[in-house]
């Protein structure tokens, strides 16, 4: 008698096991439903893009996007030289725009938002392109980024560091005046 429990405890374990194996997925899927991140507008954050010549729709321009420094490929515009984006939340993009003539621009977006934040607007992004600059610019500074965009808490939504912005084009201001 002692024999037919240890044999029948044996099944319903290997039976629970086998149960919790095939419904383990399932079980995970369900738990990742109800997580408090799947409520975020769609685990992505949407990019609105366009690219701009002085002050005017650039056509024949390039797009490559990295994410976390991999190459992801290139991203296409539409006719009106516009291009959309869904980038995952708390990942670290770069975007490269360029088009022949022009100085290359790099855009930095961190998607990273505050853990308890479900609601969250689109990033406009305006990119201008400048012709080449002078070669007596130094190449330093030309390797940053032209932009990095973060969410920011006080305003409530992605913008880009007006600081970083402003220190990046004194910069290359500064070599460009320094050329002529």
């Amino acid at each position: 008698m002692n024999t037919n429990i240890t044999r029948s405890a044996k099944t319903l374990v290997t039976g629970l096991s086998i149960c919790s194996f095939l419904f383990a997925p399932t079980v995970f899927g369900q738990g990742k439903l109800v997580d408090s991140r799947d409520q975020a507008e769609g685990w992505y954050v949407p990019v609105h893009g366009q690219v701009l010549i002085e002050g005017e729709k650039a056509d024949d321009y390039k797009v490559f996007l990295y994410k976390e420094n991999a190459q992801l490929g290139e991203v296409a515009s539409d006719k009106r030289g516009r291009f959309e984006l869904e980038l995952d939340i708390d990942a670290a993009y770069t975007l490269r725009i360029m088009k022949d003539g022009y100085q290359e621009k790099m855009v930095f977006i961190d998607t990273n938002i505050p853990k308890d934040l479900i609601k969250y607007p689109d990033y406009e992004c305006t990119v201008s392109l400048q012709k080449n600059a002078s070669p007596n610019v130094e190449a330093f500074y030309t390797d940053f980024p032209s932009a990095v965009v973060r969410y920011n808490e006080e305003l409530g939504g992605f913008y880009h560091s007006e600081h970083y912005l402003t220190h990046i084009q004194t910069k290359l201001a500064g070599f460009a005046q320094a050329s002529f």
